[in-house]
């Protein structure tokens, strides 16, 4: 299955990653506290090489890859781990489709989209890609103090678009930190695309993720 390959490349190191670079945000931001959703601020980008729009909360800023590695320079303290996000980084690069990153710098949130060839996602593709994030999530937490815990899974199918959704709690007992990572693999319009979003608190992105135009 052509996801397998993207699934480790995307999710394999980055749940680490976060927990190096940024300090968990102390407070929440409006966009995460969503009361009227027919009304949510936002900014559209278009993804040209792709033709997808997406909408996002206006505080997300786009990076090219030579920002993002600028970034994670900025960031990063331990030359280990800025290593292993070069080499992840770099595979990402190699990969088939397109990669795309923002970076909200107001609550410390990450959202990565990548393309890949179209690839219908069935109940049973969507419990084959559960299982591969769980085992790398397994393989992860074997080398390090970070526990994982599922929160929500769910597969939707309406004929037309097919969704999987999945969000799993990151903790840090030692360090007294959490993280939350929202994975969403999108099959529409004769594309699919996988998402990963990693913030400090569980959020309801599904309003922005309906304004998104494969």
């Amino acid at each position: 299955m052509v996801l397998k390959k993207s699934i480790v490349l995307l999710f394999g190191v980055f749940c680490l990653l976060f927990f190096s670079c940024f300090e968990v945000a102390k407070e929440i931001t409006d966009w995460t506290q969503l009361e009227d959703i027919e009304n949510i601020e936002g900014k559209t980008h278009y993804l040209d090489k792709d033709g997808i729009k997406l909408f996002l909360p206006n505080t997300f800023k786009k990076y090219s890859s030579v920002e993002y590695l600028a970034l994670i320079d900025s960031l990063v303290i331990d030359n280990k781990e800025l290593e292993i996000e070069r080499t992840r980084f770099r595979n990402i690069r190699k990969m088939e489709g397109n990669h795309y990153i923002f970076f909200d710098n107001s609550m410390n949130a990450t959202y990565t989209i990548n393309s890949v060839p179209y690839t219908p996602i069935s109940r049973q593709d969507a419990k084959f890609i559960l299982g591969i994030l769980r085992q790398s999530q397994e393989q992860v937490a074997s080398n390090t103090d970070l526990d994982f815990t599922k929160i929500t899974a769910k597969h939707n199918d309406n004929g037309k678009t097919q969704i999987f959704k999945a969000i799993f709690k990151l903790e840090n007992q030692k360090l007294q930190q959490q993280a939350f990572q929202h994975a969403y693999f999108i099959s529409s319009n004769k594309k699919t695309v996988l998402i990963n979003l990693m913030a400090p608190f569980e959020i309801n992105f599904d309003p922005f993720l309906e304004k998104m135009i494969l």
